[in-house]
């Protein structure tokens, strides 16, 4: 069921197709020179409907690539001519149209993490008091991190017949929980969020009230290390 509009959240903050998709490689640990375009597809596509559920908006780059993933997908399904020269095979692969791609922005990611980690003026080295930040040996977390926790918590909960009644809970309701766990415990697993909502609606609720706390810069969402678990700390 959907949440009353004023408490829907809104936010732009997704990097784009591509870095999904590479989220979804490195999360499955596939040879980008080698993708099972079936399994992508089929995650990718899933993916998509859990943003849509979850009232967040999709850039139509996002239907773009699905559109070209299903693509790709129709051309791998077609018998192919055995090919004399195994670079010609490579050429003629329909997976190449990602795949350089995907190994671009992993080039860049890799030299955006290289950089962050050197002293930045307001992050690390201060002329004034400045807020708490991060510690700068940890990653920001992406939102496909988080929407990868919200749906291996929701795998674990069996869907609840559909019902058409008024929302059980708010997401202010929630906020106010997390804050009151964060305030005794200032740094928490994500999962530690989860453990005590009783339906699939009340996680729902509760990612939601999550992405809003970390709109406004009440928390900081990071990891140790790429795909390692995710934390909140209170800022």
């Amino acid at each position: 069921m959907s949440m009353p509009e004023e408490y829907i959240v809104k936010t732009p903050a997704f990097e784009g197709p591509l870095d999904l998709l590479l989220h979804l490689v490195r999360k499955n640990k596939l040879n980008i020179f080698d993708l099972p375009i079936s399994l992508i597809t089929e995650q990718y596509l899933a993916y998509l409907e859990m943003m849509k559920a979850l009232d967040l908006d999709i850039a139509g780059e996002y239907l773009v690539m699905a559109a070209t993933l299903l693509y790709i997908k129709s051309q791998m399904l077609l018998p192919r001519p055995e090919e004399d020269s195994p670079q010609e095979e490579n050429i003629d692969d329909p997976r190449q149209e990602i795949v350089e791609p995907l190994l671009a922005l992993a080039k860049y990611q890799k030299a955006a993490e290289i950089l962050w980690k050197r002293p930045i003026l307001g992050r690390d080295v201060f002329v004034a008091p400045a807020r708490e930040v991060a510690p700068h040996d940890e990653i920001s977390v992406s939102l496909f991190e988080l929407l990868s926790a919200l749906k291996e918590v929701l795998g674990r909960k069996p869907p609840a017949p559909l019902e058409v009644k008024r929302a059980r809970y708010l997401i202010q309701e929630k906020i106010a929980e997390i804050e009151a766990l964060l305030k005794d415990s200032p740094r928490m697993y994500l999962k530690e969020f989860f453990k005590k909502a009783k339906s699939r609606e009340e996680a729902i609720t509760v990612f939601l009230a999550l992405l809003e706390l970390a709109q406004r810069g009440a928390i900081i969402l990071v990891q140790a290390e790429p795909l390692a678990e995710v934390e909140v700390l209170k800022r």
